[in-house]
């Protein structure tokens, strides 16, 4: 089969570096994926850097025919057999695709509210299929949405396990930043945003430190847009005098290591994230998380088994969480032990992969059908309300 996957997304994140693995892996196994991007954006970038088979696409505005013929003519070209969307802009671009008979499945990985009639419209009239990373997410897409729930398919992220493993150099990144050996560390890893939680990790750091002086939190991840909240997070830890304690390294390729050498990873989350791709990375490599209680977390991990759930934007919770991981040295470890079992069990990247191509060959295998091409949708101009 041959895919393009299209995101309209110029800042880096885990969504978008999960799309780059996912294309390398299909072109790695004898399948033919480009990934289409902007050729202006950071993802464009950042994706060049690993290696991932790209085609430059405007994917700027929701509307451009231009565009979508451009896409329409690759595909041609190409004799794609599916194109994957994971954003709003170049799901919309795609729209004539589909409807030119081309499969066309949609990813959702967040859990913000589907809202408006031009939105709800393109889901449920817009696509073959929508994979949703958790399932949370097709429980809203169902209750608020009214979508079909067979049109739904379930698929969480997953990761490496040859390289997010606790058998790593775990002193390579701290002897990089003059971590002692000894020195609780603990990490945050994603893209700097305010509903990512890192304000509530600084107090929540401000706290633990006021009790164990002798840990390092290190956040890993860049900035969005402006990057204003950046800038307020800098601005806290030093209003704290907490420059040597709390490091902000911006976007690392070394995740893997990182992970390795700390002692727990925190997910701050507020809001928005459904399927933490680094609840799966921390886990995989051995490290008891602290973790809001967002998205599918609750469904994924156990209170006390795996890690430890605390509430959204619940500083002080926070911080005994963590304050209790570093203390009972017996409780982290068996969270360490039983969440590595988990990933082992359930987060391979392979099985998901394979998983998503049994989806991919019922979609394609439906459009060739010719009795179950996709149903008439209503017009546009008598759904969708300006």
């Amino acid at each position: 089969m041959k895919f393009l996957f299209l995101e309209s997304s110029r800042s880096w994140g885990g969504q978008e570096y999960r799309t780059c693995l996912e294309v390398n892996w299909l072109n790695a196994h004898g399948y033919d994926a480009w990934f289409g991007c902007h050729p202006a954006g950071e993802v464009f970038a950042k994706a060049r850097e690993i290696g991932t088979r790209l085609v430059p696409f405007a994917l700027t505005k929701r509307i451009d025919p231009l565009v979508s013929f451009r896409l329409w003519r690759f595909c041609r070209k190409h004799r794609i057999d599916l194109v994957k969307s994971f954003s709003s802009k170049d799901h919309w671009l795609a729209l004539p695709l589909y409807w030119s008979g081309i499969p066309l499945t949609r990813s959702r990985c967040i859990t913000d509210p589907i809202e408006g009639a031009n939105r709800t419209f393109v889901y449920r009239y817009g696509c073959s299929r929508i994979i949703a990373d958790a399932p949370v997410i097709k429980r809203q897409l169902v209750a608020d949405n009214r979508i079909a729930p067979e049109k739904i398919e379930v698929i969480g992220s997953a990761v490496d396990l040859s390289r997010f493993h606790p058998n790593r150099d775990t002193t390579k990144f701290r002897s990089e930043f003059g971590i002692p050996a000894n020195a609780p560390l603990i990490v945050n890893v994603g893209m700097i945003r305010p509903d990512k939680g890192q304000l509530t990790l600084v107090e929540a750091a401000r706290l633990a430190l006021q009790q164990r002086p002798d840990a390092r939190f290190v956040f890993v991840g860049e900035g969005t847009g402006s990057r204003k909240l950046g800038i307020r997070l800098h601005e806290a830890i030093e209003r704290y005098g907490l420059e040597h304690r709390i490091l902000m390294l911006g976007y690392r390729w070394d995740i893997p290591d990182i992970l390795a050498a700390c002692d727990l990873v925190v997910i701050a989350s507020l809001r928005t994230e459904a399927s933490p791709i680094v609840l799966r990375e921390a886990l995989a490599s051995g490290r008891p998380v602290v973790a809001t209680r967002v998205g599918d977390v609750d469904e994924v991990i156990h209170h006390g088994k795996h890690g430890l759930i605390v509430s959204p934007g619940a500083q002080e919770e926070m911080a005994a969480a963590i304050l209790e991981l570093l203390r009972n040295r017996e409780l982290a470890a068996n969270c360490a032990r039983n969440g590595l079992q988990l990933a082992r069990e359930q987060f391979c990247f392979d099985r998901m992969m394979h998983r998503k191509l049994q989806v991919d060959t019922e979609v394609v295998a439906m459009h060739r059908d010719q009795s179950a091409m996709p149903a008439s949708a209503p017009l546009a101009r008598d759904y969708i309300r300006n």
